[in-house]
């Protein structure tokens, strides 16, 4: 997953290009009061430099001094306020993370505003009348940016006009309170020893004990493992339970409210609902096409889903006999996928992560890609991060030459930390004012099991928590933000299309599976020469499509429910859930539970664009065809990859560059091949 804040790139980097010294350019340690300050500062800054700007110029307007002077206020207000936005998520103290979250919203609320401006649109208006010839990125500057006007009701009247601007403010706040629920969520689960009948010993003695029971948290190292691996069927239920009623009620009713205003804004700006205004601007254009790509794909992975299923049963009624309830649950899906690797394929996720230790598949995944891309990172020591278990990298070109980009690391779970794993982008690529290149900064934030004292890291490869896919995938958007050369923030990095914004990062999981970087990226925890057995890995790859049905229906599942959500009027929200799960996913909800509460992707920049991971998908298996054929590392390939689909970003048409990479036109055949089907 990738993530923008507000209208955010970073501060501007004080070190010359290429000076180790850098690591003291970033700050993070700011206090809830320098938070306000420096936000209230940027907001006013911008406020003035608009309403110069708005003013009519005395000679005839230039594409200088209207659309990149307007794409330089909005950039350097994002200049001043990301350091603040990105602590909103990841701070240590509460204050300092309200402040943020509260900045965030004060300055994405703003940009509505800005974006609603008559001054600024008449400006840019009058100069896109002369109709000057321009090419490539100046041409999208100029469209691109008078879309963003229309999209905020410039076309409409003062009325209307002040009606979607006051919606889309509104629906700024709920998108934060809602994720702030997610990720403030303390609930815990006490279980006793018994209920913790399989799972590993080191799993069990990190956990924390109150009144002689074991507390199993909602965060990602402690929920997947026990609902892949603990025997008891009530257990597994109780956790599921708890998992998905993270956000509570007050959640799905912020989700309701969102969906109103959504649609409310949509109508007035002349769509029939949401989804058709969001998909206006994407690849796939309808809510029409994307239902029937959806119901095409759902239709053939239902003949393998069949079987996969049918196989999952057979397990669970085997285990539980007479007990059993004939139904895959919602808790039981986990723990049978597993149960069917270790029985049919030998495959035991928990004996597999101990060959993929943190510490052995971080360095080992940094060499796939600087060999892929030309690159060297370097780390360097962060003298002012907002955690101490952050790291920080200098990116520059192998063949020499300064500093391209940084990167952060953030690995592991914090109380009130973001919650998913996602790739933040914190300075945008863009040429300054001075002709020079502001170089980008991202960071990868997410939530594996941290080391102790008696044992490391350990990153199971694939599956439900496959964590180390999620680290090749979410470094793949670090690499889609860094190594941008977009001349304009607005085209900067994952600046592109939502449903294209995947395929980069889902093409680099492909390189997990790969007999030769395995070798390299594996090492035992207790003895790092010893790489992943031959047979094992033989294993692991006859097994990679084993329910790859039952998974990519439950992917189909979430995106039908958000175009359902994003098409359709005052749903019921739950019921909408229970009744598309159960058709799609073959998987009944479990009652009592509101799964919609924790959906951020819904509220976080994914709505009505979910679909846009198995759009995409098809994209990253037709790419990676090409690493295939002429070489997994091959330097000449990963160079022009770099050149014509990172580089790029939304500076030309994706479909273009898609086309440009692979030399014709894309096609489905890679990724049905890909997941088992014809």
């Amino acid at each position: 997953m990738t993530r923008r804040l507000a209208g955010a790139a970073f501060l501007a980097l004080l070190a010359a290009p290429g000076a180790r010294a850098a690591s003291a350019s970033f700050d993070f340690l700011l206090s809830s009061g320098t938070i306000a300050q420096r936000c209230a500062e940027a907001k006013a800054d911008a406020q003035a430099r608009l309403a110069r700007f708005g003013e009519t110029p005395a000679q005839p307007p230039t594409f200088q001094d209207t659309f990149v002077r307007f794409s330089d206020i909005i950039s350097d207000l994002g200049d001043k306020t990301s350091i603040p936005a990105f602590l909103g998520q990841v701070a240590e103290d509460k204050d300092v993370r309200d402040a943020g979250l509260a900045c965030d919203t004060d300055i994405s609320q703003y940009l509505v505003d800005v974006f609603t401006q008559e001054g600024p649109y008449t400006v840019l208006k009058a100069y896109a009348a002369k109709k000057e010839r321009l090419d490539g990125e100046d041409a999208q500057l100029v469209e691109k940016t008078l879309l963003d006007f229309k999209r905020n009701g410039l076309e409409l009247s003062a009325q209307d006009r002040g009606k979607v601007k006051e919606i889309k403010q509104k629906i700024v706040s709920i998108q934060n309170d809602f994720s702030k629920n997610v990720s403030e969520e303390k609930t815990a689960v006490a279980l006793t020893k018994e209920q913790l009948a399989g799972m590993p010993d080191d799993y069990v003695a990190r956990l924390k004990k109150e009144g002689g029971k074991y507390l199993v948290t909602m965060d990602y190292p402690d929920y997947y493992p026990l609902m892949e691996n603990a025997r008891d069927p009530e257990a597994r239920k109780a956790v599921g339970v708890a998992f998905d009623r993270r956000g509570g009620e007050t959640n799905v009713k912020l989700m309701e409210q969102a969906l109103e205003l959504r649609e409310q804004a949509a109508k007035l700006l002349g769509y029939p609902n949401h989804a058709a205004y969001v998909l206006d601007e994407r690849m796939a254009k309808t809510p029409d096409a994307v239902f029937k790509f959806l119901s095409k794909l759902q239709k053939s992975l239902n003949e393998k889903a069949g079987p996969e299923m049918s196989a999952l049963l057979k397990l669970k009624n085997e285990e539980e006999g007479s007990a059993s309830d004939g139904v895959i649950n919602a808790w039981d899906w986990r723990y049978y996928k597993n149960k069917l690797m270790k029985t049919r394929y030998q495959v035991d996720q928990q004996e597999i992560k101990e060959y993929f230790p943190l510490d052995v598949v971080i360095p080992g995944m940094l060499r796939v890609y600087q060999t892929l891309l030309g690159l060297r990172f370097t780390e360097i020591k962060p003298e002012r991060a907002w955690s101490g278990d952050v790291k920080l990298y200098e990116i520059t070109d192998a063949a020499g030459g300064g500093t391209i980009a940084y990167f952060f690391m953030d690995l592991y779970p914090r109380e009130g930390k973001y919650k998913h794993a996602a790739a933040f982008t914190l300075v945008q690529g863009r040429r300054l004012p001075d002709g020079t290149y502001q170089k980008p900064v991202s960071a990868i934030v997410a939530n594996f099991d941290k080391p102790t004292k008696d044992r490391p890291s350990l990153l199971p490869h694939s599956g439900s928590s496959g964590d180390v896919e999620t680290v090749f995938h979410e470094f793949g958007h670090i690499m889609h933000q860094t190594l941008t050369r977009a001349r304009y923030e607005r085209f900067s990095g994952t600046s592109v299309a939502r449903d294209f914004v995947e395929a980069p990062s889902q093409m680099l999981e492909e390189w997990v599976w790969q007999a030769p970087v395995l070798a390299d990226l594996s090492g035992h925890f207790k003895d790092p020469a010893r790489h992943l057995p031959k047979a094992l890995l033989e294993k692991m790859i006859a097994a990679k499509n084993a329910t790859s049905g039952l998974y990519y229906l439950r992917q189909n599942f979430f995106a039908t429910l958000d175009m359902t959500y994003h098409t359709s009027s005052r749903l019921d929200l739950t019921q909408t859930y229970a009744k598309l799960m159960k058709e799609v996913s073959l998987i009944p909800m479990a009652p009592g539970t509101i799964p919609e509460a924790s959906f951020t992707h819904l509220m976080g920049g994914y709505d009505a664009g979910y679909y846009g991971y198995l759009w995409s998908k098809v994209y990253a298996e037709d790419m990676f065809s090409r690493f295939q054929k002429q070489g997994l590392l091959s330097p000449d390939v990963g160079r022009d990859y770099r050149r014509k689909v990172l580089e790029v970003g939304a500076g030309r048409d994706e479909a273009a560059s898609l086309r440009d990479f692979l030399g014709r036109k894309p096609n489905e055949k890679a990724f049905l091949r890909s997941i088992g089907l014809r």
